[in-house]
């Protein structure tokens, strides 16, 4: 038997342990001691509070497959007893081989797992002709039951396979042999020593989370059974590189808040493992949706997957919930509360594969592979809702074209930019137009990535192209004119470039400690809309405002607004200082036929489809002198909100329901309008330029906050009563307790935060610590009486009379500040 670095370390701790014991064994009176048995330091694994199991030693002979269980606690001490423990709630094995696909150029390799099902559906659990209604669009469900082939893992036998082959060291032989293996006509289920193996192991003991185990071997038998290289394993995506920046992965969670990426029952959580089972050919016999891993996870990602199952329903469209709550359908088998039916709302689009995959060096070693589309995966996005079924015409291609089967019919010769999945995407005229490559890629070519990527590549080109600055700007309150600079990229003016839509700079009052939004001005004629606080204006327009004008000194520009006076900009007047930022807007050529022509292009142009580039500022002064002003303080990482939500961030779309067509330099426009003044950068204050405290909102009640710390909390933690954009609750996937999930270590401090003012909502004031707490644990009173009278007792304000709260009234920090008796970061699970 072959013995391994990781064996033979385990031999030499048992050596060390052996020869301490040895050397303590003597009985005192200053003799030898009687030779005696060597002993063994080890402890029972019914008695380990933690448990590591290492695979080694994969073998696979007479049809026989078996593989030894390196089993030590987390100090590397042997656990013996396995083979009779009776207390693993999880103990199941997978096998499965990697096989190179055929087909026109390079396709990647898929697992075929050895362990199979045939599965037929339950006519109970499939759901036809039920329509719903999602932002406006009808949405039509009808399952395609059928038998279907599922991929598995043996997990009967447990400890009855196992057998001891030394002191925390077992071997599990599988009952699954390879020469009686239940013949499937779609699988070629012979066993090639010359492919990659994979072994998987899942594995808990007790129930406890701490105990889980996930590992797995890749080999190659015909070489010795040596270890394959991970590039020689298709490993696309990574927890740790990928998945994490918006999923938690603290599997010691166990809150009621939590939401780990753990999943079937909890016992699955390594890509590894997830391959064997999720493979290509894989499907859920009651809906037909396919298993494979890459298709699933886009639908699921996109919020239209469905899969029944034999246990909980795990459906990302929220279709069945709403089916079983319509009396004219019904679907008696969903049990609100135990099976899932929740639509996923994704924070970014679709279509940035860059958002889930490695374009850089940081993701796996074959990271690169997901640009090598599978029909299957584009179906995925591109073919949402279409089947065999409502779909037949896909079924036949046009006369005298080749028939490429149901999926190929579609991406050659029916796809619809109107229609397709992707909306706008002209898959058949990149087809037509001879693009064959962009599917059909030869091994380390772009294929289709380059089309996903365009966009994300085009905007980051023009965002270095077209970077700029702003110098502090000089405020002179007597004469109410502003004066700053901007440093351009060339001695062409923004004004003057046919590729600059817009170009907006805003200015906020700032007294110190919070922005100052300030009442509406009373004056219709005011050239700067009705925010008091807050001014919009598009350097792009120079020309065409009165109150603008530009001086250039080489590609450097400075700008003065005059104007401003005490009646209709008090904030801004009386305060005299505040912060500057930028918003520009570059046309981008989209030409989805060669993306390589992607590139700023005039934005009167009618020769290609265009769409907006956004490029963010720096964040500068305004003073008297030009001065620096104290920033406000940082209190979130902008890094973990670009993890999940892409840098420069653009939620147009929020704005525009309400007061969104409103010009940005006019009435409610100041703020509502879609652009400018959504922010570009999310942690630096810009929301908090419009979402603060003031009571210039304070229409809407507590549980509709407007201020930025209780309206971003009540979304992430799902309390707020009403969300005005969109029928989708938001979902998540991170526990909203974890503060580290959007805050740096340091960023929160309750004394500071008392030193904000009160937020004015329409049904009273609340203190700032109690907003910020409340808005995710009392967002409404009646639902959580003893928190606010927790709250009301250590001098906090909830829906009290206006000018209640005075600053430093609040005593929470006292005990809940950062490393307090019960401080904020102890009671929550912060990772």
């Amino acid at each position: 038997m072959k013995l391994t670095v990781k064996r033979s370390k385990l031999k030499m701790g048992l050596i060390t342990a052996t020869t301490l014991f040895l050397l303590t064994a003597c009985d005192g009176d200053g003799k030898d001691g009687e030779p005696g048995e060597s002993g063994f330091v080890g402890l029972e694994i019914g008695q380990a509070t933690s448990i590591k199991i290492e695979l080694e030693n994969p073998m696979i002979e007479s049809n026989s497959i078996s593989v030894d269980l390196l089993v030590t606690n987390a100090n590397g001490v042997p656990l013996t007893g396995l083979e009779s423990f009776n207390d693993a709630n999880i103990f199941g094995l997978g096998i499965a081989k990697l096989v190179p696909q055929g087909g026109k150029d390079y396709k990647t390799p898929q697992w075929i797992s050895y362990i199979n099902d045939m599965r037929s559906p339950d006519a109970a659990r499939t759901l036809t002709n039920f329509v719903y209604n999602e932002n406006g669009q009808d949405i039509a469900v009808n399952f395609t039951p059928g038998d279907a082939i599922q991929a598995g893992i043996e997990s009967s036998c447990g400890v009855n396979c196992v057998t001891v082959v030394e002191p925390g060291v077992y071997r599990y032989t599988f009952e699954t042999k390879l020469d009686a293996l239940t013949p499937i006509p779609e699988l070629d289920l012979s066993y090639d020593p010359s492919l990659v193996h994979r072994i998987t192991l899942e594995f808990q003991a007790n129930g406890e989370r701490e105990k889980l185990i996930n590992t797995h071997i890749d080999f190659v038998p015909s070489e010795d059974f040596r270890t394959a290289e991970a590039e020689e394993t298709r490993t696309v995506v990574s927890i740790e590189a990928n998945c994490m920046a918006c999923h938690s992965t603290n599997y010691a969670d166990t809150s009621a808040t939590a939401i780990p990426l753990l999943l079937h029952g909890g016992r699955r959580y390594e890509i590894a493992n997830c391959q064997v089972c999720h493979n290509s050919y894989s499907k859920d016999p009651e809906t037909g949706s396919p298993l494979d891993l890459a298709a699933m996870v886009h639908a699921i990602h996109k919020g239209d997957y469905i899969m029944v199952g034999r246990g909980t329903i795990h459906d990302f469209s929220g279709a069945i919930a709403k089916a079983a709550n319509d009396p004219n359908i019904g679907y008696p088998l969903f049990r609100d509360g135990q099976d899932n039916s929740e639509k996923v709302t994704l924070p970014v689009s679709i279509g940035n594969c860059q958002s889930c995959h490695s374009t850089d060096s940081t993701g796996p070693v074959d990271a690169t592979a997901f640009k090598h589309h599978r029909g299957l995966a584009c179906a995925s996005c591109h073919m949402t809702g279409f089947n065999p079924i409502d779909n037949p015409q896909y079924l036949t291609p046009p006369a005298g074209e080749r028939d490429r089967g149901f999926v190929g019919n579609y991406f050659h010769y029916y796809s619809d930019p109107a229609t397709d999945g992707i909306p706008g995407a002209d898959v058949t005229g990149v087809f037509n137009s001879g693009g064959c490559d962009s599917c059909h890629a030869i091994e380390g070519d772009e294929g289709s990535a380059k089309f996903h990527l365009a966009k994300a590549n085009t905007a980051q080109s023009l965002r270095n192209d077209y970077s700029y600055t702003l110098e502090n700007g000089t405020f002179d309150a007597a004469a109410g004119s502003l004066t700053f600079t901007v440093n351009w990229r060339n001695d062409v003016p923004p004004h003057q470039d046919p590729n600059v839509r817009e170009f907006w700079v805003s200015l906020t009052a700032f007294d110190g400690v919070e922005y100052v939004m300030g009442q509406r001005a009373s004056s219709t004629n005011n050239p700067f809309g009705r925010n008091a606080g807050r001014i919009s204006i598009n350097l792009a327009g120079v020309d065409t405002n009165a109150n603008l004008s530009v001086a250039a000194n080489g590609s450097s520009f400075t700008y003065t607004l005059s104007g401003l006076d005490p009646t209709n900009q008090a904030p801004l007047i009386n305060t005299a200082q505040g912060f500057l930022d930028g918003k520009l807007l570059i046309c981008a050529n989209s030409d989805e036929i060669d993306p390589a022509v992607n590139a700023a292009i005039d934005c009167n142009s009618t020769t290609a489809p265009i769409f907006d580039v956004i490029v963010g500022s720096n964040k500068a002064s305004f003073s008297s002198n030009a001065a620096d002003v104290t920033a406000r303080s940082l209190v979130v990482s902008e890094a973990k909100c670009a993890s999940c939500h892409g840098e420069q961030a653009d939620f147009s779309v929020s704005h525009a329901t309400t007061h969104g067509t409103d010009t940005p330099d006019s009435s409610c426009g100041a703020c509502h309008s879609s652009v400018p003044n959504t922010a570009v950068a999310l942690g630096d204050g810009s929301c908090v330029t419009c979402h603060n405290g003031a009571p210039a909102h304070s229409i809407k009640p507590f549980e509709r906050g407007f201020d930025f710390k209780v309206m971003i909390h009540q979304i992430h933690a799902d309390t707020r009563s009403l969300r005005r954009t969109t029928t989708d609750e938001i979902t998540f996937p991170e526990n909203p307790a974890n503060c580290a999930a959007c805050h740096d270590s340091g960023q929160i401090s309750l004394s500071a935060l008392a030193a904000k003012p009160a937020f004015a909502a329409s049904n009273g004031e609340f203190s700032p610590i109690v907003a910020a707490c409340a808005s995710c644990h009392a967002p409404i009173e009646a639902d959580a009486a003893s928190v606010v009278s927790h709250f009301r007792g250590n001098g906090g304000v909830y829906a009290g009379t206006a000018g209640t709260y005075q600053a430093g009234d609040e005593t929470c920090a006292l005990c809940h500040d950062t490393g307090k008796s019960a401080g904020f970061d102890s009671v929550h699970p912060i990772k």
